[in-house]
C-alpha cells in the first residue's frame, strides 16, 4: 500500500473507532458552533462524570407515549425547528443551539417523552411561546453524564442506560432519580463522524 494510502486508511479508522466506540469526557465538537448549556464539572469517575447546569432554560414539546424514542424524538425536533425558524407568537427566529435532549419518564411499563431545544441565553428572559410548546427552567441542577459515539438507536439506548447506572453503583453517586433519563444529541443526521449523545441521570 502506497505511503499516502496507507495514512488516508490510518485517518478513516481513527474517524469510525471514535464513531462507534464513543468518547468519554468530551465537549462536542458542536459547541464550538453553536451554543450550549454551560456547566461545571464536579466529579470525574471511570466512564462517567457530574455535572452542575447552571440554570438552563428549554422550549418543550408535551409529552407523548411512544415505543419509539428515536420516532419521537424526529418528530419533536421537526415542531421545535419550526419553532426557532418563526413559527411562534413572537414571528421571531432563533440561533440553533445544541443538545436537543429527549426527556424519558418510565411509569409501569409505559414511556412519557418530552422532546426540548436549548434557549439561546439572549431568549432566555422572554422566549417566545407557541401552540403545543412551553418553557421549562431548571434550577441549577446536577446530572450524571455518560458519553457515548455514533447514532442513537432504539436498540442501544438500553445498554448505554445500563451502563451509566452501573459505572454509578458503588459510588458516592449512585443515589439517581429513578425511572427517568435524558437522552442529549448534539450532532444533525447529516453528521457521520464524530458524533456525540450522552445519558444524563437526575439526582434529587
Amino acid at each position: 500500500m502506497a505511503p499516502s494510502s496507507t495514512f488516508q486508511f490510518s485517518i478513516l479508522l481513527c474517524l469510525l473507532l471514535v464513531s462507534f466506540l464513543g468518547v468519554e469526557g468530551v465537549l462536542p465538537p458542536s459547541c464550538n458552533r453553536y451554543e450550549c448549556p454551560t456547566y461545571n464539572i464536579k466529579y470525574v469517575g471511570k466512564n462517567f462524570e457530574i455535572r452542575r447546569y447552571n440554570s438552563p432554560v428549554w422550549i418543550s414539546n408535551l409529552a407523548v407515549q411512544d415505543p419509539s424514542l428515536v420516532g419521537a424524538t424526529r418528530s419533536g425536533f421537526k415542531r421545535l425547528f419550526s419553532y426557532i425558524y418563526g413559527n411562534n407568537n413572537y414571528k421571531k427566529e432563533m440561533n440553533m443551539t445544541t443538545p436537543v435532549i429527549s426527556e424519558v419518564s418510565i411509569n409501569g411499563g409505559n414511556s412519557s417523552i418530552v422532546v426540548s431545544f436549548y434557549v439561546p441565553k439572549v431568549n432566555q428572559a422572554d422566549p417566545p411561546l407557541a401552540n403545543g410548546l412551553y418553557v421549562q427552567r431548571w434550577k441549577t441542577i446536577d446530572v450524571a453524564v455518560r458519553q457515548f459515539g455514533g447514532f442513537v438507536k432504539d436498540s442501544n439506548i438500553g445498554l448505554q442506560v445500563s451502563a451509566l447506572n452501573d459505572s454509578l453503583t458503588g459510588t458516592t453517586w449512585s443515589a439517581i432519580v429513578k425511572n427517568k433519563y435524558i437522552v442529549a444529541q448534539y450532532n444533525s443526521p447529516f453528521e457521520l463522524y464524530n458524533r456525540v449523545n450522552e445519558i444524563w441521570f437526575f439526582y434529587e
